[in-house]
């Protein structure tokens, strides 16, 4: 019989992505998501950093 068969998680589908990507590469894929969390991080930071400098002058001209 076996073990039955189980669906794809995201992590899974996510990982595929990549491989596929990369032409199966698992080195090149792990490359590739390195260089996507980095400029996701990296994205994140420049908008809280936005948001923060948004938040700031609202206080200011409050207090004015």
């Amino acid at each position: 019989m076996g073990l039955p068969a189980r669906l794809p998680s995201e992590a899974d589908a996510i990982v595929q992505a990549y491989l596929a990507r990369a032409a199966g590469n698992p080195s090149v894929a792990l490359r590739l998501v390195v260089k996507d969390a980095l400029a996701d991080l990296c994205e994140a930071e420049r908008r809280g950093a936005a948001q923060k400098r948004l938040v700031s002058l609202g206080y200011a001209r409050g207090r004015l």
